[in-house]
């Protein structure tokens, strides 16, 4: 008998058909995980049992219904390849509920100007509102959010959120991206985890509860924690198998948070670090017919607010009018790995807010330069575009 050794933990996530249907996974399922704090808790309700007696001891209670939670702390990094989907596409997928790809690189028409690139007619119908794309200018490539899609044939074009630093020339390459949105009917899926290689759990009906982005600071690896429940857990004792052993070589690297600069309303800020909280309620759906007590689950609510603290500036109060007067902003971000060709950018992940309001905004301090410290909550616009996050 030997002991079960944390660092041979492994965790493999496989989107269901069917809510709390198990789905075996496949090496290509192995997600990279944090050390700290990843792993799945199983609990059950204690029934106690009121009955008189001979004397004031308990009785010895029963088991009611099971409650699995977890964490799974990941990097916050793009997919192997551009626009490819993220190893944990599957945890962002349960969270936000709404995925697209741009799936092949685009070269633009003519006269494109540092707000709207023309696109020919046959590649238009790839581009959405709120897409993040990044525009590869020689020497000066730069990511940006789509505000809108004109479809009229001839003059097809989409309009950047954020101008360029310039106007693009002629005939400039537009990346392949994925994305991922707020969607309603987010799927659930399994989760198997073998601890230490040899204990097998199995946890199904799992979803994305909630997810705060961490560590978006200068100088860092950014970070996201998500929290996860499920219908039920069971475990066994079977060692992992030879054909699920997880290789990451080939991932990405995480980008280190230096040139991730933030637009707040579309102007470039000075700031020095950045959080997000997206976050679900759920409702349980009970069954005393089901084994586990629930026969599923649906979230209710959609919730995106955040707190970044750029520093204030002696000639502006922009910020401080925007919250005064209850105003929409829209925020946006990205970081990237920057490449061996100077002013070229790969593995970008990016995130963007259309609309969010200020919700307060108190005088900071970093190091004796004050700091607007606002917290902001993001709202929807049309639907499905409260938050955009962005793998390229």
């Amino acid at each position: 008998m030997g002991f079960v050794v944390k660092n041979s933990t492994s965790i493999f996530l496989k989107e269901e058909s069917t809510e709390g249907v198990y789905v075996a996974p496949s090496a290509s399922d192995a997600i990279e995980v944090l050390s700290d704090g990843a792993g799945f808790e199983y609990t059950k309700e204690e029934v106690t049992r009121n009955l008189l007696t001979s004397t004031i001891e308990v009785v010895a209670s029963r088991v009611g219904m099971a409650s699995v939670s977890g964490n799974v702390p990941v990097e916050y990094k793009a997919g192997s390849v551009e626009g490819a989907y993220p190893r944990e596409k599957v945890l962002y997928k349960s969270l936000l509920g709404g995925a697209r790809q741009i799936t092949t690189n685009t070269t633009t028409e003519s006269g494109n100007t540092a707000t709207v690139l023309q696109i020919p007619d046959a590649d238009i119908s790839k581009f959405n509102k709120g897409d993040i794309i990044v525009v590869k200018q020689a020497g000066a490539y730069e990511a940006r959010p789509i505000s809108a899609v004109d479809t009229t044939a001839g003059t097809a074009n989409i309009t950047l959120a954020i101008p360029l630093s310039s106007a693009p020339a002629d005939n400039v390459v537009i990346s392949k991206s994925t994305i991922y949105y707020h969607a309603d009917g987010a799927p659930t899926f399994s989760a198997t985890q073998y601890l230490g290689g040899t204990i097998k759990e199995e946890v199904t009906g799992c979803r994305s509860i909630s997810a705060s982005l961490e560590s978006w600071e200068g100088g860092a690896v950014a970070n996201f924690n998500f929290s996860v429940e499920g219908l039920d857990l069971i475990q066994s004792d079977e060692n992992l198998p030879s054909i699920l052993t997880p290789n990451f070589s080939g991932d990405a690297l995480p980008p280190v948070i230096l040139n991730a600069c933030v637009w707040i309303d579309g102007v470039k800020v000075a700031y020095n670090s950045l959080s997000l909280s997206l976050e679900n309620t759920k409702a349980e759906i009970l069954s005393a017919c089901a084994a586990s007590g629930k026969s599923g689950s649906r979230f209710t609510q959609f919730v995106c607010s955040g707190e970044i603290a750029p520093y204030m500036e002696d000639n502006n109060v922009d910020r401080f009018t925007s919250f005064n007067n209850n105003d929409s902003i829209s925020i946006f971000g990205y970081a990237y790995n920057p490449t061996s060709t100077v002013g070229q950018i790969e593995q970008v992940v990016a995130f963007w807010i259309p609309q969010a309001k200020i919700t307060s905004m108190p005088n900071g301090d970093q190091d004796g330069i004050m700091t607007n410290q606002i917290s902001f909550k993001a709202y929807r616009v049309d639907g499905s575009d409260t938050v955009f996050l962005g793998f390229i």
